[in-house]
């Protein structure tokens, strides 16, 4: 290659810059589980390599949040993390909390907004602006814990919730980057609040049924009961992300294929604990199956972005030096 051809090359790919975030979302079911593994879960959580290289989680979203708990959150996190702005609403199904790391974004609290879904229960809106290597990002974020159990009224109940927080999607700009997490509690995709999602928003998973997919299970990673926590072995899938189309159109913020993932699940514990004995470890990692087991009823939900944007639409390209 020329001396001449060999800079501009490295002049075009200069011109483009790139960073990427990762998203998880959690029922932390209101910290009832232990603490020193829930730290380690969301310490493992930035360490995770298994779909492409290893990032520091960028915002957390967290459901079941008793008043008091976000503090713990926030210990828990450390200080590299700014809280989102927390309002204890719909106690009776946990509050939700946000917390995002503070070199890659801001949170723009005039946008923060409560949605009723139902239920005595409430979603939370917030918007983030990037800033540092992100600056020019814009990402709206909702976290919702919707209707729990089997039933048509439970049902009725979630599609109400659905159907509130779509309708406030509604006034958000065209082309807004949306995301929305949480636990759903949907039994299966043939749910009228989860059809209703899935017609303005996508599931990156596809819409087939997730019954016998326990690749895609979240609940619950143990077994046995212990106190308030939920048991059975992981065969449910209740927690989500949905994303808008602006974050799939190759366009500014997009999320990068094949990254979501319910984190530490192998596909191979359908109906047991994470960590039954005898059993191989999502990327053989023991400590991470023993956490999750420990630290809640749900394990969480992880999905890795990527952000391109030109760093300037008309880059000064300086004189070609010649070859002699």
């Amino acid at each position: 290659m020329t001396k001449s051809i060999a800079l501009l090359f490295a002049l075009f790919l200069t011109s483009f810059s790139q960073a990427q975030i990762r998203v998880v979302n959690y029922n932390i079911a209101k910290l009832q589980g232990d603490r020193g593994s829930l730290k380690q879960v969301l310490t493992l959580a930035s360490e995770d390599e298994t779909r492409g290289k290893a990032l520091p989680v960028s915002i957390f979203l967290f459901q079941e949040v008793s008043q008091g708990n976000e503090k713990h959150l926030h210990e828990l996190l450390g200080a590299a993390y700014s809280m989102g702005t927390y309002t204890n609403q719909g106690e009776s199904g946990g509050a939700q909390a946000m917390f995002y790391e503070s070199t890659q974004f801001i949170e723009e609290v005039a946008s923060h907004h409560d949605i009723f879904t139902g239920a005595g229960r409430y979603a939370d809106r917030w918007k983030l602006r990037g800033v540092g290597e992100n600056e020019g990002v814009s990402l709206w974020v909702y976290s919702t814990h919707l209707k729990a159990s089997k039933g048509s009224n439970n049902k009725d109940q979630r599609l109400i919730g659905a159907k509130a927080i779509l309708e406030d999607i509604a006034t958000l700009p065209d082309q807004a980057h949306v995301l929305v997490a949480g636990d759903m509690n949907f039994y299966s995709n043939n749910e009228p609040a989860y059809d209703a999602f899935v017609k303005i928003l996508s599931d990156p998973l596809g819409t087939d049924g997730w019954k016998n997919d326990a690749l895609k299970h979240t609940q619950s990673p143990r077994k046995v009961r212990k106190g308030a926590l939920i048991h059975g072995g992981l065969n449910d899938r209740f927690d989500f992300q949905f994303i808008s189309e602006s974050l799939r159109d190759g366009n500014g913020l997009d999320i990068i294929q094949g990254s979501y993932r319910a984190f530490g699940n192998d596909g191979k514990h359908y109906d047991d604990a994470i960590n039954a004995e005898g059993k191989p470890y999502f990327d053989n990692n023991e400590e991470l199956a023993n956490a999750l087991h420990d630290a809640s009823d749900h394990i969480p939900v992880m999905v890795d972005y990527e952000i391109i944007k030109k760093k300037s639409d008309n880059p000064v390209i300086p004189a070609v030096i010649k070859e002699k």
